[in-house]
């Protein structure tokens, strides 16, 4: 089955929360954070009402999902809250096409300037970022001028072939 992405739903926060349990915290513990987030009742800082995620399936599974919200941290028009990738589906397109879908959302928001929130010393994701044409911001932080990018960049990359593991 090919992947699929699409808006997050209620039941989707357990597939999502296992899957960020597998890098750092319980299970229960991301269930509660991701589900307060996307209720509205867990805040980051300087957030605004307006918050999306997307979830990528593969037959039926959740191998990925991201979260973002409305913002006005660092002049920012929207931030990148959470993205994650199952590591057996990384480099398989995953993550650009929850990045568009993403985007997709905050242009929709008409907030085109979006940061992320990237650790130092995480590599892979500034990597990730850059590719899909963030920039520095801060030690700390990536920015997208324009989130718009994402989706164009994604339009025109190549795609691995479907039985690539």
């Amino acid at each position: 089955m090919p992947l699929h992405v699409r808006a997050v739903e209620e039941w989707d926060i357990a597939g999502m929360a296992a899957l960020r349990a597998r890098e750092w915290e319980t299970a229960a513990f991301w269930e509660a954070r991701i589900g307060g987030y996307l209720r509205g009742e867990h805040s980051p800082r300087q957030s605004l009402p307006g918050r999306a995620a997307f979830v990528a399936e593969d037959a039926g599974t959740v191998v990925g999902f991201v979260a973002g919200h409305r913002t006005r941290r660092y002049g920012c028009d929207g931030e990148l809250q959470w993205m994650n990738v199952a590591l057996e589906h990384r480099g398989q397109g995953v993550a650009g096409a929850l990045l568009a879908a993403m985007a997709g959302w905050f242009v929709e928001q008409d907030a085109r300037r979006v940061c992320v929130n990237v650790d130092p010393k995480n590599a892979a994701a500034r990597r990730l970022y850059a590719k899909f044409g963030a920039q520095p911001l801060n030690p700390h932080w990536m920015l997208w001028e324009d989130i718009g990018i994402v989706r164009e960049r994604v339009e025109n990359r190549p795609h691995p072939p479907a039985n690539s593991k």
